[in-house]
């Protein structure tokens, strides 16, 4: 990409920067001299963005669980305010942001399908139109009290239970048999609304064949229809019932033919979803036989820095991209760039409950060069495992120059994090 002739002046609505990806947005936003207009609620902007409001320059308050309110008024301030772009870091808003940045004739995924790209069921339907490899749907059960009313005898275990429209491993079960089934469901249907703005989720609960090999994700780039990935990350997670990612290594330390499969799929979710502009993050899992099976996609950046993993590998930010497409700024020969190097992160996660006293995250790796830290727990909070992306310690993030080196890096800093719980 040539970097020259951006306009520093131009503004951008990001829909609610909270989060691990909205820090990063916004400091990519501030960084690339774009003026930021968020959209948020008086609440969030007065307790969760306090520690970004350095990086904001207006702001527009609107009640997100009033969808189509909340979309008249960004479209309406956006051209009073002359926006040329519109970003979205908070996965639970990608709807009214592609609808948003339809409505002002900007660059964005298609709107028509963004209840696909949020709801999981829709989305089980429109990839499985499209013929890709999926988990095989079992059930779906819209009340929870009506689980009996289930053909029980005919599902398939090991499977996964989990709510259309929740993120973060929030209400996910993996059973292995039927006997924690109706726990499973009640577990996935306790959360009604998203936090922090209220919005209604739906009441369908998912029950699918669970995929058991490797996890993975692709982080990629539309434009005009053609789908641009930077590339593979590998993803670990918690075992047991609940899975929660504990780290991420990109680009993923596997061979070009897996590689090219995964893409491949991920290429075909993208597309069926109709993310034509616009950033994507596709999430895959290895069946049995070693084949990849889309597990969701949606229009929005990753989270959990990944995005600070690729830029580290590649040295081209995924989320500066994102931002220049979003104005115009971005040339239409466009290609990502390929990774140097191998970076990663790696979550410290409660293995006891109690209260949080300390944490010591290395500062130097025998095989990797540290990168930066962060203790996330206040001291003195109270900490339990859990099985969520929410019960995290802190992180670090490190690179690598080859495989064998990041790889033994996430076991050296595991040996040598130390975390005090009373």
């Amino acid at each position: 990409m040539n970097a020259t002739n951006i306009e520093t002046n131009k503004s951008i609505l990001v829909i609610e920067p909270i989060g691990m990806g909205g820090e990063l947005l916004l400091k990519t936003i501030r960084s690339l001299g774009y003026h930021a207009v968020i959209a948020t609620t008086e609440h969030v902007y007065n307790s969760m963005l306090q520690n970004s409001r350095s990086m904001i320059d207006e702001a527009i308050f609107v009640d997100f669980s009033a969808r189509e309110s909340a979309i008249e008024t960004l479209v309406d301030e956006s051209k009073r305010k002359g926006v040329a772009g519109v970003v979205v870091a908070w996965e639970f808003l990608t709807d009214i942001a592609a609808e948003v940045a339809q409505q002002l004739n900007l660059c964005g995924p298609d709107a028509s399908l963004s209840h696909a790209r949020r709801n999981k069921h829709f989305m089980y339907r429109t990839l499985s139109q499209a013929r890709c490899p999926l988990p095989a749907l079992q059930a779906v059960l819209t009340n929870v009290d009506k689980i009996k009313q289930l053909p029980l005898e005919g599902l398939t275990y090991p499977l996964v239970v989990k709510p259309a429209e929740n993120a973060a491993s929030f209400g996910v079960s993996v059973l292995e048999d039927s006997k924690d089934l109706v726990q499973a469901c009640q577990d996935a249907a306790q959360w009604t609304h998203e936090y922090p703005h209220g919005i209604p989720f739906s009441n369908e609960i998912l029950i699918q064949e669970y995929i058991p090999g490797r996890e993975f994700s692709v982080e990629g780039i539309s434009i005009s229809g053609q789908y641009l990935p930077w590339g593979v990350t590998m993803k670990f997670t918690t075992s047991g019932k609940a899975r929660a990612e504990t780290g991420h290594i990109f680009p993923a330390p596997i061979d070009t033919r897996l590689r090219d499969e995964i893409l491949a799929v991920a290429k075909q979710a993208v597309i069926a979803l109709g993310i034509t502009n616009g950033i994507s993050h596709t999430e895959v899992k290895l069946d049995q036989q070693g084949k990849p099976r889309v597990i969701e996609s949606c229009s929005r950046p990753a989270g959990d820095y990944i995005p600070r993993l690729v830029e580290l590998a590649t040295e081209e930010n995924p989320l500066a991209i994102y931002a220049r497409q979003a104005v115009g700024d971005l040339y239409a020969d466009f290609m990502p760039a390929a990774p140097k190097r191998y970076s990663a992160v790696q979550f410290i996660r409660p293995e006891v409950e109690g209260t949080f006293k300390s944490l010591a995250i290395p500062s130097r790796l025998k095989s990797a060069e540290i990168i930066e830290t962060r203790i996330t727990a206040p001291v003195d909070s109270q900490v339990k495992p859990g099985s969520t992306n929410i019960e995290r310690l802190g992180w670090a993030i490190f690179t690598a120059n080859d495989e064998q080196s990041v790889l033994s890096a996430m076991d050296e800093l595991s040996q040598l994090t130390k975390v005090d719980i009373a």
